[in-house]
């Protein structure tokens, strides 16, 4: 799985370059993101969902239609939910649930993604158009079923058994699809942790992961029992905390232990 930690970045000025060089790389700029017009805005609409490639070849696709910003790379399963944010010079900064600057675009139309491997950020360009996340729709019965296949992928992994329950006697439609994706986003947290030292050890102790329905999403480890909080409200993926924040809980459960 990748790991989001990133940003949009004002793409470039022209400042440091002349002649020919400002030349070039002012219409490389406009290539991508479309000449800007006098007001500074960018004359080449982006759709509000599209596939993006970055100069370093990352690619994803963000959905900017919906209430809640998401964001998910190529070939992985987890949608991230974004909170927008207001920056400088009119730029909008999209970040994580762990409050770290995932995507950040600019009143000139620029977007930069920054990774782990890219902290300086890397600039992208739009691919095209892309679909809009939808949910799967699945009955209680194949939630139920849902449920027991990742806790069974998670336990092969940890190498022990662990349960996943779900607080839900009779969910609905909206309720149903939050439940299954915190469960798939859940067993790839716990695939995570098994593969770092201090999240590791943690899970040593784990021996139930337990959705709960409340306001706002969070994550809780204690006792054996990691408690997943789901706000509905939020919709199916805004509803709960990321694989990267779980990991994170886990990882600090160890140390606090350790430090006690």
């Amino acid at each position: 799985m990748r790991r989001v930690a990133g940003a949009f970045v004002v793409f470039a000025t022209l400042c440091a370059v002349s002649g020919a060089e400002a030349q070039t790389f002012k219409s490389f700029r406009d290539k991508i993101f479309g000449k800007p017009v006098e007001d500074g805005r960018s004359s080449q609409a982006v759709p509000k969902v599209a596939h993006f490639v970055s100069e370093d070849g990352e690619s994803f696709i963000f959905d900017s239609s919906q209430s809640i910003p998401l964001l998910r790379f190529d070939g992985d399963d987890e949608v991230f939910a974004l909170t927008a944010t207001a920056g400088t010079r009119g730029d909008i900064i999209y970040k994580n649930d762990m409050g770290q600057p995932v995507l950040k675009a600019t009143r000139w139309g620029g977007m930069v993604l920054f990774s782990d491997g890219r902290p300086m950020g890397d600039p992208v360009a739009v691919k095209g158009k892309a679909d809009n996340f939808q949910p799967s729709r699945m009955s209680p019965e194949q939630l139920w079923l849902h449920l027991a296949k990742c806790a069974y992928r998670a336990s092969r992994s940890i190498e022990h058994k662990v349960l996943f329950n779900a607080d839900a006697d009779t969910p609905g439609d909206s309720t149903i699809t939050l439940f299954a994706d915190a469960a798939t986003v859940a067993s790839d947290a716990l695939i995570q942790a098994s593969e770092q030292s201090d999240a590791r050890h943690a899970l040593d102790g784990l021996h139930e992961v337990r959705f709960v329905e409340g306001r706002p999403p969070s994550a809780h480890f204690d006792n054996g029992v990691l408690v997943l909080k789901l706000d509905p409200s939020r919709g199916t993926w805004g509803g709960h905390v990321s694989s990267k924040r779980i990991v994170k809980v886990l990882s600090a459960s160890f140390s606090l232990a350790v430090g006690h």
